[in-house]
This record gives structure tokens, C-alpha cells and sequence, in this order.
């Protein structure tokens, strides 16, 4: 928490020096400015300080946490794009004799910044549309050709996402008329008593094959045991190191999920992909619910046809989604080849409210529609 805020500072001191002090502002209106760039800064310790005490999940009004959110997410952007203006003045110092327009770049890097940051946040906090994706698996049985799977991945329910939005999210998904539902982790921020009622619209969701899911890391920091015995009372398989042989006619389709990692940093269960598939019958197809992409290899060299995940939210933003791929395998969002293995990694169906943004990266319900490898 201390390296996150001493970050935070540096970040507002060097946008308060190259971004408002160059700004043609009288000097109450250079200090307002920069107040509006400190509670962006610190917005996280301020939330965790007036929402109960929860980094990952305060408990506020909804417009405060929008509001709060357009701050911070105002502080990232102008942080990457005032980079990109301090680059441009190093070059234009050392190869333009006129003086550098600072006064002019500051403003529009502020202007741009806010159209962005508006833009971003929107998009975030908005029902996310449909994504129609077909996929080849090998070895699938043509009884589960055609298969409709939904794939619902960080829905993140809390004090910003709340039950309006999970309910729109469920009722567009069943209007999909899936044959399988799918949902790897990160359901929710906050205890079973701050959002159960926001939650409880998964309890809307059918499939003839089943509604299944894997946990997060996000469950292990809301209370993981209450929040497992929870999901299964909406009606959601939850699959720990676990799998289901699903049956259409004569043909067999298995489906396994393991935990999330961090379940292993707390005293829970690890993901055990072994484990998961142990006693799984040879020669079907295997699907694999993973909320962490990172593993993809291992997992395709055990043989399993398709992994789908999720936990970067895509990467969020331009630029930032080179970091994020860093920190997970190299995979950030969309489809890759793993060793004959499919992966997709969802850019998510909502995200945390600590950086609620997407520009270039929209959230998606993701329909996938099984096809047989020929």
C-alpha cells in the first residue's frame, strides 16, 4: 500500500509541474486544478478510508465512486500522454531554436486527457455488448457441434457495479439462448453482505448443459469459503480442481476448472490441472476454466483443447496492455494458438472498480459457438 502511494504521489508532482503549472491560469485556478489531480492520486486511500475499510471493495454511493473514478483514470491518461509531450519537447530542444509552446501542449494534453477520460469511463461502466466467436476444438463429437457456450468472466459486482448492470449482463445473456454457461472467476468485491442482492440476478441464469464456474482472485478477498457456498445457491457449479463429463447424445465433452492462485497465497487449494482432469476419460476434448491466463502452456501440454480466461481486462488502455501481457504469460486479450491448444483470453464483461477503463478495449459478453476441426 505505501509503494502504491508514494507512486501516486510521484505521478501528481509531476503532473502538477508539467501539466497545470504551464497552464495560463491565474493561480487559484492552477491550485484547484491540482487539487483535483491529488484526490485522483490518493483516490483509493480516500475510498478505503470513508468505504469500510476495504482496498478492493469500499462500500459508497455509486456516484461517488464514479466520480472518484474519473479522477484516477484522469491521472493515468494524462500520465502516458505527458510522456509523450515531454518526449516531444526533449526533441524539439535540442533540434528547434523557437521556444517550446508549453503553455499550448499543457492544454491540450489536459483537454485530451479529459475527452479520453470521459470516454473511458463510460465504457467501463456501461452493459457490455455481444461477442460472437467460433472456435475449432479437435476431437469434438458432432453432437456438440454448433454448441452454444456464454462466457460471463469479471463481473466485478460492487459498490460501482451493482445490480442493475448484473442483471442487464444476465438478462442479454439468456436472451442468447446458451446451450453452456461459462463464468472463470473475479464474480465479485465486497463481503456476501454488502452484495449479495447485487449478485443474486446469476441466480436467472439457465443452460441445458449447466452453469459453471472457477474462482478468482478477486472471491479470495471477499470472503472465499461464504462467497463459494453462495455462487452454488445462485445455481452456479463452482469447479475447484475439479471436472464434468457433459453428454449430448453419444457424444462426451469434458469441462474442468481449477482455482485461482492466489487461494494458494492464502491457505486455500492451488490450482492442480492434474488434479482437475484425474479420472477424466481419454480422447474427449477438454475445456478448461482458468481465471488466469499465465498457465496456458502447462495446460496445453496436458492436453487440453481450449482454455478460457480472463483477469487483465484486456489490458485496459493502449500501452498499458504491453505491461499487463508482462505480468501474464504474454497474453492480455483475444485468441492465441498455444501448442495446438485455443486460448481466449476475455478483455471481461465488466472490471474492478479501482481502475474502471477501456479505451480500444471494450467488455464483451462472449458467445463462443463450437465447431469440429477438420
Amino acid at each position: 500500500m505505501r509503494i502504491i502511494i508514494t507512486i501516486s504521489g510521484v505521478i501528481f508532482l509531476y503532473e502538477t509541474f508539467s501539466m497545470v503549472w504551464p497552464l495560463r491560469l491565474p493561480l487559484w485556478g492552477k491550485l484547484a486544478a491540482a487539487a483535483l489531480l491529488l484526490a485522483g492520486a490518493f483516490k483509493n486511500s480516500i475510498y478505503q478510508r470513508l468505504g469500510g475499510g476495504m482496498f478492493f471493495a469500499p462500500d459508497l454511493p455509486r456516484w461517488v465512486m464514479i466520480a472518484g473514478s474519473l479522477l484516477y483514470n484522469l491521472l493515468i491518461v494524462a500520465l502516458f500522454l505527458l510522456l509523450i509531450k515531454d518526449a516531444a519537447w526533449l526533441l524539439w530542444k535540442l533540434c528547434v531554436r523557437r521556444p517550446f509552446p508549453a503553455a499550448g501542449a499543457s492544454l491540450l494534453v489536459f483537454a485530451l486527457a479529459a475527452a479520453l477520460t470521459f470516454y473511458g469511463t463510460w465504457e467501463a461502466i456501461r452493459v457490455p455488448d455481444v461477442a460472437e466467436r467460433p472456435v475449432t476444438i479437435r476431437g469434438l463429437a458432432p453432437e456438440f457441434e454448433g454448441l452454444r457456450v456464454a462466457l460471463l468472466v469479471d463481473l466485478h459486482a460492487s459498490a460501482l457495479n451493482r445490480r442493475p448492470l448484473i442483471q442487464a449482463i444476465v438478462d442479454k445473456t439468456m436472451a442468447l439462448r446458451p446451450d453452456l454457461i461459462l463464468m472463470p472467476g473475479d464474480f465479485v468485491d465486497g463481503l456476501v453482505s454488502q452484495r449479495r442482492a447485487d449478485l443474486e440476478p446469476l441466480a436467472q441464469l439457465k443452460a441445458p448443459l449447466g452453469v459453471f464456474g472457477s474462482s478468482g482472485n478477486h472471491e479470495y478477498y471477499s470472503g472465499f469459503d461464504a462467497w463459494m457456498k453462495q455462487l452454488r445457491e445462485f445455481g452456479v457449479t463452482m469447479l475447484e480442481n475439479e471436472h464434468r463429463v457433459l453428454v449430448r447424445g453419444e457424444g462426451r465433452l469434458v469441462l474442468a476448472g481449477v482455482p485461482d492462485q492466489q487461494g494458494a497465497r492464502m491457505g486455500c487449494a492451488a490450482p492442480d490441472p492434474d488434479k482437475a482432469l484425474a479420472g477424466a476419460p481419454h480422447g474427449v476434448p477438454v475445456i478448461l476454466m482458468a481465471h488466469r491466463p499465465e498457465a496456458a502452456r502447462k495446460n496445453a501440454a496436458r492436453g487440453v483443447a481450449l482454455q478460457v480466461s480472463g483477469h487483465t481486462h484486456g489490458g485496459m488502455m493502449p500501452g498499458l496492455d504491453r505491461l499487463v501481457a508482462r505480468f501474464n504469460g504474454g497474453f492480455v486479450k483475444g485468441w492465441y494458438d498455444v501448442g495446438g491448444m485455443k486460448l481466449f483470453n476475455s478483455p471481461g464483461t465488466s472490471l474492478w472498480n479501482g481502475f474502471p477503463l477501456r479505451l480500444m478495449d471494450p467488455a464483451e459478453i462472449t458467445l463462443l459457438t463450437l465447431c469440429a476441426a477438420r
